[in-house]
C-alpha cells in the first residue's frame, strides 16, 4: 500500500506560508506524457499544466502527488515571470488509510468488484467501509486504494511566486513506480513463419491517465534505488482490439524510443496491444545456447528468419499450423534484434546432439572481467547438421578459434558443421570493462 510523503517545515518556511495567498482552486492538467521502460518497473510522469496565480507567493495543489516520493518531483516553469520556490507535503503521520479516515473513497477489489464509500477505519484487522451497505474488506483482496477527497487541502502543493497575477504554464515532472511495458511475441510455424508482435503495458498501480502520451524506452536504465516489484497481474487481449500507431524506434542516446501515440492507462490494469506483424520464408537449423557456467545442455533445432522491423527483446510463444488448428510446441525469448537482423528460436529438442560448456580460465577485478570458454558439440546421429552456437557474455570477443557470424554486446555466434559420430571443439575468449 502507498505511503504518504511527509515533508518537515521549517520555521522560515512557515513565515513565508503565513504571508502568501492560497490557490484553491485545482490547477487545470493539459499534456501529459509517461514514459515507461521495459528494463524497470518505473513510469516517468509529464504533466504540462496551466496554473492561475496571484502576484507574489501562491500555493498550488498537486493532489495526483499524493503518496509519491516528493524527492523525485521536478517543477519547471515554461514561462518568464514565475518561480518555484519548493514542493511540499502536508498530512498525517499516518499511511493512507489513516489519513482519510471519514473520506469518500473507492476500492477495487482483486475480484474486479469496486466499492465506494465513506472510509470508517478498520475493525478487527478489515477495512470498514459505509456505501450501499456496510462492508470489511480483508486488505489482502485490496487491488487499489483510492481516496476521492483528501480532507479539503491537496497533501501536496508546490509554493510558486508570480511577478504578476495571470496564468502561467508549468511541466510537472515525478515518477511512479511499478509500472512498465514489455513485448510479447506469438509464431506461428507452417509454409512460413508468422510473427505477431504485441506491446503490454503493465500499470499495477491506483494512478489513472487519461489520453495520455505513451513513450516506450528499450534498453537498461540504471537506477540509484531498487524500486519494489509490483504484484504480477495478467490480462488477455480480447479480439478485435484496435493496432495501435507504433512509430518506428528512434535512437536516444543507448536506448530505443518508440511512440505509442495517446493511450487512456487505466488503473490496476494490463493491457495488450498488437504492432506487429511479420510474413517471412525460414529455416531450419539446430541452436546451442550457452553462458559462462560449466555444464551440459540440449541442442534445439531452430527456426531462423530475417526481419525488416526492429523486435524489442521479449517472450515468443510458438505454435505449429496443423490441419486441426494451431498447436503450441513451446515458449522461447527473443533478444532486441535490429532492423534487417537474423532472429533465431529454438522448438524443439534434438537428442542426437549434445553440447558442452566448460569455462577453462576465468578473471575478476575492479571493473574487469576475463572468460576463456571451450564449447563442445557432438553428433550421435546419422546425419550431418549445422548448429549454431549463442553463447551469451558481456563484454567483447578477443580471439576464437573459427570467425563468428555475428555478435553483440549480449552475446556471440558461431556456426558449426559436424559429421554423424564427429565431435568438435570452439575456443574464444572475451573481456569486459566498466
Amino acid at each position: 500500500m502507498r505511503k504518504k510523503a511527509i515533508a518537515a517545515v521549517g520555521g522560515i518556511l512557515l513565515i513565508i506560508l503565513a504571508v502568501f495567498s492560497f490557490q484553491g482552486e485545482k490547477a487545470v492538467k493539459g499534456d501529459t506524457t509517461v514514459v515507461l521502460y521495459n528494463s524497470a518497473k518505473i513510469g516517468v510522469v509529464e504533466e504540462i499544466k496551466e496554473v492561475e496565480l496571484e502576484e507574489g507567493l501562491n500555493e498550488v495543489p498537486l493532489e495526483e502527488l499524493a503518496g509519491l516520493n516528493i524527492a523525485e518531483v521536478t517543477i519547471r516553469p515554461l514561462e518568464e515571470g514565475v518561480q518555484v520556490l519548493g514542493v511540499f507535503s502536508r498530512g498525517s503521520n499516518g499511511d493512507v488509510y489513516s489519513s482519510n479516515v471519514g473520506s469518500e473513497v473507492e476500492v477495487k477489489l482483486r475480484s474486479g468488484e469496486v466499492i465506494k464509500g465513506k472510509f470508517l477505519g478498520f475493525k478487527n484487522g478489515k477495512i470498514a467501509i459505509e456505501g450501499d451497505g456496510y462492508y470489511l474488506i480483508n486488505p489482502s483482496e485490496v487491488a487499489y486504494f483510492k481516496a476521492k477527497n483528501l480532507e479539503g487541502k491537496a497533501s501536496v502543493y508546490a509554493v510558486l511566486q508570480a511577478d504578476k497575477a495571470g496564468k502561467y504554464n508549468v511541466s510537472v515532472t515525478y515518477r511512479v513506480a511499478n509500472m512498465s511495458w514489455e513485448s510479447r511475441y506469438k509464431l506461428y510455424i507452417g509454409e512460413d513463419a508468422k510473427l505477431y508482435g504485441y506491446i503490454v503495458l503493465n500499470n499495477p498501480t491506483a494512478q489513472e491517465f487519461k489520453g495520455a502520451k505513451v513513450l516506450l524506452v528499450a534498453g537498461d536504465v540504471h537506477l540509484y534505488q531498487q524500486l519494489p516489484q509490483p504484484r504480477v497481474l495478467y490480462a488477455k487481449a480480447d479480439t478485435g482490439v484496435e493496432t495501435v500507431q507504433v512509430s518506428e524506434p528512434e535512437k536516444v542516446e543507448a536506448f530505443y524510443l518508440y511512440k505509442l501515440g495517446i493511450v487512456d492507462l487505466n488503473p490496476s490494469s494490463t493491457m495488450m496491444y498488437p504492432y506487429i506483424t511479420v510474413k517471412v520464408p525460414f529455416e531450419r537449423e539446430y541452436l546451442y545456447e550457452s553462458w559462462p557456467g560449466n555444464g551440459e545442455r540440449p541442442v534445439y533445432e531452430s527456426i531462423s528468419f530475417n526481419t525488416d522491423k526492429v523486435l524489442p527483446a521479449g517472450i515468443v510463444e510458438i505454435y505449429r499450423d496443423t490441419e486441426d488448428g494451431a498447436l503450441l510446441i513451446g515458449e522461447n525469448r527473443i533478444d532486441h534484434t535490429p532492423k534487417d537482423g537474423t532472429v533465431r528460436i529454438g522448438i524443439g529438442r534434438d537428442y542426437d546432439l549434445k553440447g558442452t560448456t566448460t569455462v577453462l580460465e576465468q578473471r575478476n577485478g575492479e571493473g574487469y572481467s576475463y572468460y576463456k570458454i571451450k564449447i563442445t558439440l557432438e553428433n550421435f546421429g546419422n546425419e550431418t547438421k549445422t548448429v549454431i552456437v549463442r553463447h551469451h557474455k558481456w563484454g567483447k570477443l578477443i580471439s576464437s578459434s573459427i570467425e563468428p557470424i555475428d555478435e553483440t554486446a549480449n552475446y556471440v555466434e558461431f556456426k558449426v558443421t559436424i559429421k554423424p559420430g564427429e565431435k568438435k571443439d570452439v575456443v574464444f575468449d572475451y573481456e569486459n570493462r566498466w
